[in-house]
């Protein structure tokens, strides 16, 4: 029935488009056998297809597609479910030459840690994570490194840290933030004694991980480094120092106060002068004559007193006569190499020595708390190892005035002090200022700081 009817719609349609065709002959058959190809049964489908195109076009051009860029571009980026991997893998080396102490740092790819010690592939560390991965390598990497200058010995493993960055272009973790895997490393410390003047330094490294057989180190003294490489199977390597340290930084020389000269009392006299003393008065107590008379016995009295005046001598200190202070430039002269030298106590790296060093510029009631303060002042980050040397020092004197409570002056002051500390690669620069109160006095001929009050402590 369908294909009846489109069959007829099919001729009708021929002869009204092609009215001009003949009827019979050759115009007439083509247009016969035209019209009878396209009323085949097969077709029936295609013309249906075609004539309901015809009915719906005009309700499709009515509707227009329309594309917003600012829309299409607002939309967020699908989402990476795999881990990132790390441009290159990092292994690098550092030894730093300073005062009394020589220290060891390695920094590795946070990517290439997880994997060695077994840990699940992430793509940042959050606090779980970054724990979690300074433990498994602290764990294990206590002895990878020994040092010395003669031979090598253990040193103070200080612990594993995560940092972000590069080497040489690395940033101290805030706390509580999450970094990305990718851009995460973790770096381990160890320090070591060092002796003034060595020959060479001999490093010891076993911490070769992931099937890594070489380890670059730079080595820092003073402004300079030199780059040497570890090498797996090989079991020191040495850098021959050639009298490239410097000689540590001596103390600055404190004005001396004049000590008053000694009472000097001859002992043996004031013996023999009390003796025949006692001697007199218990022959007048008595009743008794002095043997030979009263001349005679003063005579050898005072002959025995001048004969042991200088047998035995004893000299008792008078203490000292400290000048008294009233200029600024006085007190700059006294108080600004005490400062110094507080801080050049820093330089050493055992406690005894500090404390030894501090005493000499400070009184003893305030050593303890001047030691954690500056200490704490001086470290790098919170951590221990990384200690700050001051290169530059600069005091200003306020206003002075006498101390009314002993001896000595007080000084309204401000000092400012500037230190570089190398760390992963690259320097780090502190500048330190201070304004305060210091109280100064003689101890045992020795001017010291006895009081400190600070009143604004600033780093710029």
């Amino acid at each position: 029935m369908m294909e009846g009817t489109f069959s007829k719609v099919l001729k009708m349609t021929v002869a009204e488009e092609y009215p001009a065709l003949p009827r019979g002959g050759v115009g007439g058959l083509q247009a016969a056998k035209c019209a009878s190809a396209f009323t085949r049964p097969g077709y029936a489908a295609v013309w249906f297809v075609l004539l309901l195109g015809c009915l719906l076009a005009p309700l499709l051009s009515a509707q227009t597609l329309t594309f917003d860029p600012a829309k299409i571009l607002s939309q967020p980026l699908p989402k990476s479910t795999e881990p990132v991997t790390p441009l290159e893998q990092i292994y690098q080396g550092y030894v730093y030459l300073e005062p009394n102490q020589m220290r060891f740092e390695v920094l590795f790819d946070a990517t290439t840690v997880l994997e060695w010690a077994g840990l699940p592939k992430t793509l940042s560390l959050g606090d779980g994570e970054q724990k979690a991965l300074m433990e498994a390598l602290a764990a294990k990497a206590g002895d990878w490194c020994r040092m010395g200058t003669v031979k090598v010995n253990e040193g103070n493993f200080l612990g594993a840290s995560i940092i972000k960055g590069k080497p040489g272009a690395t940033l101290p973790l805030e706390e509580g933030e999450r970094v990305t895997t990718r851009e995460a490393m973790v770096g381990l410390i160890w320090e070591f004694p060092l002796p003034p003047l060595p020959e060479e330094i001999v490093i010891q490294w076993k911490g070769y991980i992931q099937d890594q057989k070489r380890l670059p180190i730079r080595v820092f003294f003073g402004v300079k480094s030199e780059l040497i490489e570890a090498v797996s199977g090989v079991s020191q390597v040495r850098w021959r120092v050639k009298d490239r340290l410097p000689m540590p930084a001596p103390l600055a020389a404190v004005p001396k106060i004049e000590a008053l000269p000694p009472w000097r009392i001859p002992m043996a006299s004031v013996i023999w002068f009390s003796l025949g003393l006692v001697f007199f008065l218990l022959l007048k107590g008595s009743g008794s004559r002095l043997p030979g008379g009263l001349i005679s016995f003063l005579g050898a009295w005072l002959m025995g007193a001048l004969v042991t005046w200088p047998l035995f001598v004893v000299d008792v200190p008078r203490g000292s006569a400290a000048p008294e202070v009233k200029e600024k430039s006085e007190a700059e002269a006294v108080l600004a190499p005490l400062l110094r030298n507080v801080y050049r106590a820093f330089d050493y790296r055992t406690e005894s020595e500090i404390y030894d060093t501090l005493a000499r510029s400070v009184s003893g009631e305030l050593l303890r708390k001047l030691y954690l303060e500056t200490l704490e002042s001086l470290t790098l980050e919170g951590r221990e190892g990384t200690r700050v040397t001051i290169s530059e020092f600069s005091v200003e004197i306020m206003q002075v005035t006498q101390n009314t409570e002993g001896a000595g002056f007080i000084v309204d002051c401000q000092w400012t002090a500037l230190g570089t500390v190398g760390h992963w690669g690259h320097a780090h620069t502190r500048v330190n200022r201070y304004k305060a109160k210091v109280t100064v006095a003689p101890e045992e001929s020795e001017w010291k700081i006895v009081n400190l009050d600070v009143e604004e402590a600033r780093r710029i």
